[in-house]
């Protein structure tokens, strides 16, 4: 027999666990916007970021709720419809792409970074770790005050003078 007509990846899942495991992998991508998974799980999530996101662009309610019925998280939904789809409104297709990198350790499966083709500005620029005071520097007087500082417990010194056992 032939696989005329059958599209798709079945990732060694019966019917309902693929569809979850598809969603929860589309909403990590619209949230994290970059997620690291399996080489054939990325391709076939790739196809259905591909459509969500062609369908977020429109940004009518009817696309709202087409797009509800994968992304059920209100947050994911959110950041698709205010950040992801206004940013590919231009772009004709091609909204993430793949990278190979190097199989998982322990059972050698090809991996891959699915993530989408243009970051955020807050993405892209790292944000750099505050510095911390340096105990040299006036404190301000808005600077809460610190625990004094309790001296270690002092082990007792046995006494020379006694003998050990008698």
């Amino acid at each position: 027999m032939s696989r005329h007509m059958n599209t798709g990846r079945k990732l060694s899942r019966n019917t309902s666990h693929r569809r979850a495991l598809l969603d929860n992998l589309v909403r990590s991508v619209i949230l994290s916007e970059s997620i690291r998974t399996t080489t054939a799980k990325a391709k076939e999530t790739r196809r259905v970021v591909e459509k969500i996101i062609t369908k977020a662009r429109v940004g009518t309610l009817a696309a709202r709720r087409n797009v509800h019925r994968t992304v059920r998280d209100q947050a994911a939904l959110a950041k698709l419809f205010e950040t992801i789809a206004p940013r590919f409104k231009t772009r004709p297709g091609g909204y993430t792409r793949i990278v190979h990198v190097q199989n998982r350790v322990g059972d050698n499966a090809p991996m891959a970074i699915l993530e989408l083709v243009e970051k955020s500005k807050a993405e892209e620029k790292p944000a750099e770790p505050e510095k911390k005071p340096k105990k040299t520097e006036a404190k301000s007087p808005e600077a809460k005050p610190e625990k004094s500082e309790k001296p270690a417990k002092q082990k007792k010194e046995k006494k020379k003078d006694e003998p050990e056992n008698r």
